[in-house]
């Protein structure tokens, strides 16, 4: 598993024992937000372990990093828009002293998750490259 899965997975793990999860739509958005980040990170990793790297040729590793690239974009993509609902929430409704520590166990896993994702992966978070079926 890659740390930014852990991180990730960690930071929702934080997040649904927050008490306020279930009562505040910006919170279950970052929830969701989370769950794709995670899923995306997963299937990346399943994708990588699932390929003969030293007997494929090049067409099928340039495919496959084509499409890891892809979905590395997609979880930074989702790491940051969590962080943002989560900003939101914070800037709307504050943290009361008795939830600080969780609050900041969630914070402090999503940044390790993208800090990691983007040292390991950073040229894959920058872009996507579209394609166009014609």
């Amino acid at each position: 598993m890659y740390s930014s899965t852990a991180g990730v997975g960690s930071s929702l793990q934080h997040l649904k024992r927050f008490p306020d999860y279930q009562h505040n739509q910006l919170l279950i958005m970052a929830g969701l937000e989370m769950t794709i980040a995670y899923e995306l990170l997963e299937a990346r990793r399943r994708i990588w372990s699932s390929i003969f790297w030293k007997r494929s040729n090049s067409a099928t590793k340039f495919a496959v990093n084509k499409k890891m690239e892809g979905i590395a974009f997609d979880a930074g993509t989702s790491i940051v828009n969590s962080g943002k609902l989560l900003n939101q929430y914070y800037d709307q409704h504050g943290i009361d002293d008795l939830d600080r520590e969780a609050w900041s166990q969630i914070i402090m896993s999503l940044i390790s998750a993208d800090r990691w994702l983007k040292e390991h992966f950073g040229v894959d978070c920058m872009s996507k490259q579209l394609k166009i079926d014609l």
